[in-house]
């Protein structure tokens, strides 16, 4: 299957990743949203039969980093639920590769802020290789569907369904210059993971959004994730 119908992506797609994915960002006040958010991107979560991890990327941990020793109010949150945003202050991440741009945290201490969220079960579904012509989805969180009010803060979501067009050892590329967003407004979807999707089997978790140069969105293939959550940092 090398292209989706726009009613395959929204209705049997979709709702399958959308369960394993969500926003994140960086927010200098959970009661007035409007002009203190600072940035968002996305996640996704995993579990290595370990591990119950949330992954997205070193870039977004470390602005957060640095953005956070400038501004000590400044706190990171997860929209994990329906409702209200969550905290996020881990003391530290599991596995950080500056490289392959993957940082991966223990949700251990939230895990009763996930009950409409699934941890994708890669132990038990080992991420496939991805091969040049295969059609994979994800669901991006850009920042340009953000929408900050007084009182509230909603993130909008957009499905992508593409073809891989480049492979490049633990990391694999997509084609944007042909769908409706432009390479412009992607930013906010650093972190999300992406999906092999084969016509009558199940979506199957294959890496997380990284970076985009020019006209290609880059990712890390998911077999870099070691069972105990750290991060492989050589080619597997």
């Amino acid at each position: 299957m090398s292209r989706l119908t726009r009613i395959e992506l929204e209705y049997r797609i979709e709702p399958e990743m959308r369960q394993f994915c969500g926003s994140i960002f960086f927010t200098k006040s959970l009661e007035t949203p409007h002009g203190n958010i600072t940035a968002n991107g996305s996640f996704g979560l995993v579990d290595t039969g370990s591990k119950k991890l949330l992954v997205t990327c070193f870039h977004v941990w470390d602005e957060f980093q640095k953005a956070h020793r400038e501004n000590p109010d400044l706190m990171m949150c997860l929209f994990l639920d329906k409702g209200n945003p969550v905290p996020f202050a881990p003391d530290k991440p599991i596995g950080e590769d500056q490289k392959y741009d993957l940082v991966t945290f223990d949700m251990e201490s939230l895990l009763t802020a996930c009950s409409k969220r699934k941890f994708y079960l890669l132990n038990q579904n080992p991420p496939p290789r991805v091969k040049i012509g295969d059609a994979v989805s994800f669901i991006g969180f850009p920042g340009n569907l953000r929408i900050e009010l007084d009182d509230d803060l909603w993130i909008g979501r957009k499905p992508y369904a593409m073809a891989c067009c480049s492979v490049d050892g633990l990391r694999f590329h997509l084609d944007i210059s042909k769908v409706e967003t432009p390479p412009d407004q992607f930013g906010g979807i650093s972190g999300c993971p992406c999906f092999l999707v084969r016509e009558g089997k199940p979506i199957q978790l294959v890496g997380f959004a990284t970076s985009i140069w020019t006209n290609y969105l880059s990712f890390t293939h998911a077999r870099c994730l070691n069972s105990d959550g750290t991060i492989k940092t050589q080619n597997v």
